[in-house]
C-alpha cells in the first residue's frame, strides 16, 4: 500500500510541475501563434493599401484628365463608373470595389479593372437597365449602337457589345449578346 501511496504521490508531483511548465509553454506559443495568425488574417482580408483608396476616381493619377460621367452601384460593396478623356477619346469604364469609408463616413474604394473603349459618343446602356433573358441583370453594361432613336425606343433589342462586372472574379468580362436587350432609362421624358 506504501508503494502504491508513494507512485501516486510521485506521479501527481510530476505531473503537477510538468502543468504549469506545459500550460506557460503553450500560452507562450499560442500568444507567438496569435499575432502571426491576425496579422496574416489581416493582410487576406485587407490587401488594400491606403494610398490605393480613392473616394473619387479622378483623384486616381491615369484618369486625372478624364470627365466623370457618373457611376452606378451593382450591389452594397461594388460599383461602376463611366469616365472620358476628350483627347485621347478613350471612355474608361471602372469596376470598383467599396474598401472602407472615411471619417467622415465617405466611401472609399478600390478600382478592381478597367475597360478602354475607343471614343467618347458612344451609347451606353447602363447597369440596372440591362435585361439578359428577359430579366434584369445588375451586373451587365452594353454598348449600343450609334443609330439609337433615344426619344421613342423603350426597349433596345440591338446590342453591339456586352460585359459583365464579374463580382467573383472582380474583372470586367466580355459577354455574348445573344439575349441582351437595354431599357431606354429616357423613355417617356419630355
Amino acid at each position: 500500500m506504501k508503494k502504491h501511496l508513494f507512485s501516486f504521490v510521485v506521479i501527481f508531483l510530476l505531473l503537477g510541475c510538468n502543468s504549469p511548465k506545459n500550460s506557460n509553454e503553450e500560452a507562450r506559443q499560442e500568444n507567438e501563434i496569435l499575432p502571426a495568425v491576425i496579422i496574416e488574417t489581416k493582410q487576406e482580408a485587407d490587401t488594400v493599401k491606403p494610398s490605393d483608396m480613392y473616394s473619387n476616381a479622378l483623384d486616381l493619377p491615369e484618369f486625372q484628365d478624364c470627365t466623370d460621367f457618373g457611376g452606378a452601384l451593382i450591389s452594397d460593396d461594388y460599383g461602376v463608373h463611366v469616365l472620358q478623356n476628350d483627347k485621347k477619346r478613350i471612355t474608361y469604364l471602372l469596376f470598383d470595389e467599396l474598401s472602407a469609408r472615411n471619417n467622415s463616413g465617405m466611401p472609399l474604394w478600390k478600382l478592381l479593372d478597367t475597360l478602354q473603349l475607343q471614343g467618347t459618343e458612344l451609347n451606353i446602356g447602363w447597369t440596372g437597365n440591362v435585361m439578359l433573358n428577359g430579366r434584369i441583370d445588375n451586373e451587365l453594361i452594353v454598348l449600343l449602337p450609334d443609330d439609337i432613336d433615344w426619344i421613342d425606343t423603350e426597349i433596345f433589342d440591338t446590342v453591339k457589345q456586352a460585359w459583365r462586372f464579374d463580382r467573383i472574379r472582380k474583372k470586367i468580362i466580355e459577354i455574348p449578346v445573344k439575349g441582351i436587350r437595354c431599357k431606354n432609362d429616357m423613355y417617356g421624358i419630355d
